[in-house]
C-alpha cells in the first residue's frame, strides 16, 4: 500500500520515539506527587501501597479469639453465610435491624467502619465523660410520680454510673416539681404536636396543639428536647424497671458509634410496639425533620396527612420516619408482658399504669423495688 510522504514521516516518528517517562502525568490518572483520596479519607501518594492496601492496613476484624484471621479467610466466611440460592426473596428496602447481625459484613465491605475495631496506628480516644450521657423518660400521666421514683432508684441500685434526667411538659408540671422535691433532676421539654398552616382549620389546630405532649407524643421528646445538651441518651419507659445494671447501653462503643444520624437514627428493644428502651443522639437536624413531618400545609377537611396524624402517636411517627434508619439493640433482656420474667431479662417494663394494684409478676417485682425505696 503507497502512504503519502507526509503520513509516512509521520508513520516513522511515532516508531522512532520512546516510552514516556516513568511518573509523567496523565490526564485521566492522579498526578504523581499529589495526594490521592478514597471516598472517606485522603492519603499522600508518596507510599509504596496501593490505597485500598491502606484502608485495609488499619482493619483489625472482631473474633471471638482475638486471633486476627486473614483478608481472604475473613471474606469467605462472610460469602459463606449468604444465602444465595434461598427461594425466599427478601424485600429490598427493609434494613437489617440487629446491629449484631450487621457488624460482620460491614467490616469487610468498609474496613473503616465502627464495627472494624480500633488501628493500632491512631491515637487513643478519650470517653466521653458520664455527664455527656445520660437516662431519660418522660412525664405521661399522673401517675408516673412513683414509677419514675421506682426507676431512679433500680438504676441507683444496679449501680449505674449515669444519672435520670426526666422530661416534663405544661401539663405534668405538678407531678415535676414533686419528683424534683424528691431529689430527681428535671427538664422542661419542648413542646412538639401537629399544626396546620391553614387558616381555614384554625380551630383544629388549636385543639391538637393543646393535647398534652406527654400523653401522646413522648416518645419524640428527647429527639426535640436534648440536642446540645447531651451527645448520647437512652430512654427508658417511666414504668420500667432496671434488675441488673444496663450501663452498656451507654458504655458501648459499638451502639454510640453506630448511630451517626445519617444511616442510623436509632436503637430500641423493638419496632413493632412501643419500645422500652431507645438510644439516640439529640440532633438539630432530626428535631427539625420531625418538626417538619408533624407540620401540614394543605386543608385540613381534604388532606389525608392530617387525618392519619390526628390518629398517631410518637411511636407511629417514628416509624414512619426512620424505619429504615432504625436498629435494634438489647431485644434479648428487655422484656413487657404479664407472663414469667425470663432469666434473662435485665429490664422489665409494667404493663399498667398502676403496678400497685396489679398482681402479674412484673408489678410484684415493681412492689419490691417501692418498699426498699419507701423505707
Amino acid at each position: 500500500m503507497e502512504l503519502s510522504d507526509d503520513l509516512a514521516s509521520a508513520v516513522r516518528k511515532s516508531w522512532s520515539e520512546s516510552a514516556p517517562p516513568e511518573g509523567t502525568d496523565s490526564p485521566i490518572s492522579t498526578p504523581r506527587g499529589t495526594p490521592k483520596s478514597s471516598t472517606r479519607d485522603s492519603m499522600s501518594a508518596e507510599t509504596d501501597f496501593p490505597v485500598d492496601y491502606q484502608l485495609l492496613k488499619h482493619h483489625y476484624a472482631i473474633s471471638d479469639d482475638g486471633k486476627k484471621p486473614s483478608l481472604q479467610e475473613g471474606f469467605y466466611d462472610v460469602l459463606g453465610e449468604l444465602e444465595f440460592a434461598s427461594a425466599d426473596v427478601r424485600p429490598q428496602n427493609i434494613r437489617r435491624r440487629s446491629i449484631e447481625e450487621v457488624s460482620k459484613i460491614r467490616q469487610w465491605l468498609n474496613p473503616r467502619s465502627s464495627f472494624s475495631g480500633v488501628s493500632k496506628d491512631e491515637p487513643d480516644v478519650e470517653p466521653y465523660s458520664y455527664a455527656h450521657k445520660c437516662w431519660v423518660t418522660v412525664i405521661e400521666s399522673q401517675d408516673d410520680y412513683w414509677p419514675i421514683l421506682v426507676l431512679r432508684h433500680s438504676l441507683m441500685m444496679s449501680g449505674s454510673h449515669y444519672k435520670l434526667q426526666v422530661l416534663y411538659s405544661d401539663n405534668t408540671h405538678s407531678i415535676a416539681s414533686q419528683l424534683a422535691q424528691s431529689g430527681v433532676e428535671i427538664i422542661k421539654a419542648n413542646e412538639i404536636s401537629p399544626i396546620l398552616m391553614s387558616s381555614a382549620s384554625l380551630a383544629d389546630q388549636n385543639r391538637l396543639t393543646q393535647l398534652t405532649p406527654s400523653s401522646k407524643w413522648c416518645k419524640l421528646l428527647p429527639f426535640v428536647s436534648l440536642a446540645n445538651v447531651y451527645d448520647l441518651v437512652c430512654y427508658l419507659s417511666p414504668r420500667s424497671l432496671v434488675l441488673s445494671n444496663i450501663d452498656e447501653l451507654l458504655d458501648s462503643e459499638i451502639v454510640s458509634a453506630e448511630i451517626d444520624n445519617e444511616t442510623c437514627v436509632l436503637l430500641s428493644n423493638c419496632m413493632q410496639s412501643p419500645p422500652t428502651v431507645i438510644v439516640l443522639r439529640p440532633n438539630k437536624e432530626i428535631d427539625a425533620c420531625i418538626r417538619e413531618y408533624m407540620t401540614v400545609y394543605l386543608n385540613a377537611e381534604n388532606n389525608g396527612k392530617w387525618a392519619k396524624l390526628q390518629e398517631s402517636d410518637g411511636s407511629v411517627v417514628l416509624n414512619e420516619l426512620f424505619e429504615e434508619l432504625w436498629g435494634i439493640v438489647a431485644s434479648e433482656y428487655c422484656y413487657r408482658g404479664s407472663e414469667n420474667v425470663p432469666a434473662q431479662a435485665k429490664i422489665v417494663e409494667c404493663t399498667t399504669t398502676q403496678p400497685w394494684n396489679a398482681t402479674d409478676e412484673i408489678s410484684l417485682l415493681w412492689g419490691k423495688a417501692y418498699r426498699q425505696l419507701s423505707q
